[in-house]
C-alpha cells in the first residue's frame, strides 16, 4: 500500500486516523494489509518485544531507529513514532528528530518526562519544568527537514500534576518564537 498523501493531508479530513500499534516489520505487514494506512510505533511495544520488560526507559534511539528502518523497509504507511523524551536534552531531540525522519518517519512524538521515564501507564512519573519541553519542541521543529514531518508533544502531567495543570502546562506560546525558522520542504 503506497501512500501518495501525506500524514499531515490525511488528518485534515474524515474520517479519523486510526493507527494500531505496531512494533516489528510484521506487525506493521499485517496492519496494512488489514488496511491500515498509517502506523503507531509504540515504544512499549518495542520494549516488551525486544527486551521483555516494561516500558522504563531502557530502548534507545538506535534501537527504535533500527526498528523503524525495518518496518520502512517493508511499508508504505505512514509512520508515527514514539520518540519517548527524545532520548535527552534539546540537543539529542534534534538528533533524534533527524535520524528518524531520515528513515522514514512521518510524525515523531515527543513526551515532557523526566529521566528514567517511564510507560504513560506506569506510576511514579515526574516532569521536566514546561519551560525545558518548550526548548525540545522548538529543537524538533527546527530539526526537521520537511513541514510535512509531524512533531507531536504529549504530556503527562495528568498523571502526576491532576487534570487543571495538564490543561494549563502546554504554555501557548511554547512555539510561537520570532526565533525558529521555518523548515524546508
Amino acid at each position: 500500500m503506497a501512500n501518495s498523501e501525506t500524514l499531515q493531508s490525511r488528518l485534515a479530513r474524515r474520517p479519523i486516523v486510526v493507527a494500531p500499534g505496531v512494533y516489528d516489520p510484521f506487525t506493521a505487514l499485517v496492519a496494512t494489509q488489514a488496511g491500515f494506512g498509517s502506523l503507531y510505533v509504540s515504544g512499549a511495544a518495542i520494549a516488551y518485544t525486544r527486551l521483555g520488560r516494561p516500558d522504563i526507559g531502557l530502548v534507545d534511539m538506535t534501537e527504535v531507529a533500527a526498528t523503524v528502518a525495518h518496518i520502512r523497509d517493508r511499508v508504505a504507511a505512514h509512520l508515527i513514532v514514539d520518540a519517548d523524551t527524545g532520548y535527552g536534552n534539546a540537543l539529542n531531540v534534534l538528533r533524534t528528530v533527524q535520524e528518524f525522519e531520515r528513515i522514514g518517519a512521518s510524525a515523531i512524538q515527543i513526551e515532557d518526562q523526566d529521566f528514567p521515564k517511564r510507560c504513560g501507564h506506569l506510576d511514579g512519573k515526574s516532569l521536566i519544568p514546561a519551560t525545558e519541553m518548550c526548548g525540545k519542541i522548538r529543537a524538533a521543529l527546527d530539526a526537521r527537514r520537511s513541514r510535512e514531518t509531524l512533531i507531536i508533544a504529549r504530556t503527562d502531567a495528568i498523571a502526576v500534576e491532576g487534570f487543571d495543570c495538564n490543561i494549563a502546562r502546554p504554555a501557548p506560546t511554547c512555539c510561537s518564537s520570532k526565533r525558529r525558522r521555518p523548515a524546508p520542504n
